[in-house]
Order: C-alpha cells, then structure tokens, then sequence
C-alpha cells in the first residue's frame, strides 16, 4: 500500500485521477446527503408527497406561514457564515478562481449553506440544488489538494483540476448527468477545456453521478417521449428562442432588481428571509406549484396538465418567487428554477402554437422540454451544458437538435442585452 502511494504521488497524471475520483465520491455522497436533507425538511413542513398537492390541501394560513419559518432558521445559520459570501454558491467558487482578490473557500460555510439550503427549499424557497452541492463539491476538492501535500511547482495547478472536478461531481450527481456536470465545469466554471483537466474532471462527474444514482434512482425528472414533427418546426423553435431570449433577460433583470431592494431595507439583516419568506407564503397560498424545487410541477407541464393560461401566470411567478428566495438572503441554485421557468415558458408556447396548427407542430410537451434547456442555457450563458443536460434527462436523439438550435440562438440573443451569467451579478 505505501509502495502505491508513493507511485502516485511520483506520477502527476495518477495522482490527479486518483484525487478527482475521490473527490466524485465524497461530492456524490454530499449531494445524496443533501437530498434526504431536502425531503426531511419538507416532510416536517408540510408532509411526505407531492409539494403541490399537499399545499393546495393545506388551510392558506399555515402554507402561508411555512417560508417564514424556513426564514427564522436560515437567520439563525447567519453568524456562521460570512456575509461577504451568503448568497450564490456557484459565484463564489468562479469568484476564487478567476477573481484578482481572492479568498479561500471557506468548508464551514459551505456546510452551513449546505444547511441552509435544504430549510430554503424544503420550506418552499423556489430554488435549485445545484448552488450549494458545487461550492461544497469545489469545497472537497480544494481540501484534498491540501491533505495530498501536492509539490508546490503544481499545487494551483491540481487546486484548480480538484475544483472543478468538484463542481462536475455535483452536477453530475444533481442532474445524474455525466457529461454535463464535464460541461458546466469547462463552460461556466472554468471558462476553458483540454484534455489534461477533462479527464480527471470526467471522472469526479462520473463518479457523483453513480453515487447519486446507486442512492437516490437513475432518473431527476420522468419526461414522456416526444418527437419532432416536421422541419417547418424549425420556424416555431426559433420564435420560442425569441421568447426565451426575453424571459431570461427578464430573469436576470428581476433578480438584480430583488437583491439590490433587499439589500437597501433599513432592517437588520436577520429579518430579511423572515420577510422573504413571509413574501413567498403569500405566493404559495394562490400558486402551491413553485413550491421549492418545483419539479413535480415540471413533470405536470410535460404531461400537458396545465391549461396554456396557467403556464403563462407561473412563468412570472416563479421568476419572482425565486428572486425574492435569493435576494432576501434563502440558499440555492438557479438551475432548478430555470428547469421549471424553461418548462412553463416552453409549455405556453408550445400550447399557442400547436393549436395554430396541430398538423405541422409537436405537442407542447415537446417545446417544454426545449424551453428547459433554452432558459438554463441562457440565464447561465452555458448553451453547451444545457443541451447535454437536458440530452441525459430524456435520451431522445430527435430533440437534440432542436434543443441545441434553441438554446444557441436564445444565448446569443440574450448576451445583447445582458453581457453576465446570471452569476456574475451581485446585486
């Protein structure tokens, strides 16, 4: 065993795979750790089951209340975590690695974020796993590279590799997307890819996701097989690539807007996910659909139970209840919301355009599944990582090109008006 050891600490290329497969691991028991974090949460809140139908059968008082009890225990979580990075998981790794003022990533905070996302969302903050599994998986890594006495000639290096090896690791194991935890490391984390980081990277995904799936089953949202229609489809998916374009711009203008008026309230800080919460209870009582993650309301949109006119109120919907959750201080990601927004947005149209005409278009389902991919792609200018994502979510080779064509176009429409990734603002 010492001999092993001693041959991976001589071989730089061993030793990096070795590191990132335990870093795969380590990632991809976190995320499963935080999952069942998730589902105790909002078991204690509101119960086991469907969020949407347990809070459409609540009294309006007490699914009022829920977020604003959510709200006091993610307070009482603030003395542990520093307030220069409460907010934006995702941010704050990017932020150590290509900032010019660094600061270390701090494994406490990640955990208490960890903690404090799981109240959030289990308590009905319209936010996304994603967040708070990246910076813990960066976390992971960062730290192996400390234990492993990397030589100095090639620590930052390694440092950089385990990072993002870790927040490959946590997508992987979030989405079960292999491939596309690989992507969203090169494309957002990283903003760079050869083939000397790729591989190490791969396997930490890889191995998150096996983790993930051995733990919490293969499949993150059941979508129905769907199939393109014609190639006259081509002229409706670019419209709905306009459309993409406008709600992501919105998205992100909503969200400077929740962060900056939050941050300006003469309160103190403690009271701002209380008064969040209290904000997002009163949504929840008229729309129980956004309830945290909001993925069995996703599976609904892709089984076409919504009429177009609901689909149409819970785009708006969502994108200010998650940017309340954010802006008032909740923990997350915004990968889950812009599923759900990128669903809805997607299902409207979709709805609109086949009753237009049903002989040349799919059914709105199918533009639902685009729309997702679309509005993920755009709001973190990760085109790239979308389309695999949603790819490994529905293994259907006749989407991918529509899903590819949508996401693209609605990206480079989007950077016109709105130059950052939805992480890049701060307030």
């Amino acid at each position: 065993m010492l001999q092993y050891l001693r041959t991976l600490k001589q071989d730089q290329d061993i030793l990096v795979s070795f590191m990132a497969i335990l870093v795969g691991l380590a990632t991809g028991f976190s995320v499963v750790l935080f999952v069942w974090m998730i589902e105790h949460v909002q078991a204690f809140m509101i119960g086991h089951g469907d969020p949407t139908e347990l809070a459409e059968n609540m009294d309006w008082w007490r699914i009022m209340i829920v977020p604003v009890i959510g709200g006091c225990i993610v307070a009482l979580l603030f003395p542990f975590i520093p307030k220069s990075i409460r907010i934006y998981g995702v941010a704050e790794v990017i932020h150590t690695l290509h900032e010019k003022e660094r600061h270390p990533l701090h494994p406490r905070a990640a955990f208490f974020k960890l903690l404090g996302a799981a109240v959030t969302i289990g308590s009905g903050g319209a936010l996304g796993k994603e967040g708070p599994s990246v910076e813990v998986g960066a976390v992971i890594g960062n730290f192996l590279t400390r234990i492993f006495r990397i030589p100095a000639h090639m620590r930052e290096e390694v440092k950089v590799i385990m990072i993002g090896s870790g927040a490959a690791a946590a997508i992987g194991a979030v989405f079960n997307s292999p491939f596309g935890g690989v992507a969203f490391a090169m494309e957002v984390v990283l903003s760079h890819m050869h083939l000397r980081i790729s591989s190490p990277i791969f396997l930490a995904s890889a191995t998150g996701a096996i983790v993930s799936t051995s733990f919490l089953g293969p499949e993150v949202i059941p979508v129905p097989d769907y199939h393109f229609v014609s190639y006259w489809e081509f002229a409706t998916y670019l419209g709905l690539a306009v459309v993409v374009a406008g709600v992501g711009t919105m998205f992100a203008t909503t969200m400077r807007g929740a962060r900056s008026s939050f941050d300006q309230l003469p309160t103190p800080e403690w009271s701002k996910p209380i008064l969040g919460g209290a904000i997002v209870g009163a949504f929840l009582v008229f729309f129980p659909h956004v309830y945290g993650t909001g993925v069995e309301a996703i599976e609904h949109t892709l089984n076409e139970d919504f009429p177009w006119q609901m689909l149409l109120a819970l785009v708006f919907v969502k994108i200010l209840v998650t940017a309340v959750t954010l802006g008032s201080r909740g923990f997350g990601g915004l990968f889950g919301p812009a599923l759900f927004i990128g669903a809805v947005t997607g299902g409207a149209y979709g709805t609109i355009i086949h009753r237009l005409w049903p002989a040349l278009t799919g059914s709105s389902g199918a533009y639902a599944v685009v729309g997702m991919g679309a509005v993920l792609g755009t709001i973190a200018n990760a085109p790239i990582t979308a389309t695999i994502i949603i790819f490994d979510v529905t293994h259907d080779y006749q989407m991918i090109l529509p899903v590819a064509i949508v996401t693209l176009t609605a990206t480079f429409l989007s950077v016109k008006s709105r130059t950052k990734s939805i992480y890049q603002i701060k307030g």
